[in-house]
């Protein structure tokens, strides 16, 4: 399902945008430029649409954008 939803988004042109999957929703992290352009995106419903497709239930844009190992942070101290 990564794989395929990345695959779609880099040919929409997203380069380096990585799905981060979290149960079934996608987490999208994008380079911090994209971040605007897929939300002012005319195309978002369609970007949604394919996510959901491939079997995704929820749809999420990470604000944070793209993190090398994000899926993998580092346990913190409370």
């Amino acid at each position: 399902m990564v794989e395929e939803a990345e695959n779609m988004l880099f040919e929409l042109g997203y380069p380096g945008t990585r799905v981060r999957l979290h149960g079934d929703l996608a987490r999208i992290e994008c380079m911090p430029g994209y971040i605007e352009k897929i939300i002012h995106n005319p195309d978002k419903e369609h970007i949604i649409s394919n996510l959901k497709k491939i079997g995704f239930r929820y749809v999420s844009l990470d604000l944070e954008g793209y993190r090398t190992g994000s899926s993998n942070p580092e346990k913190r101290a409370i």
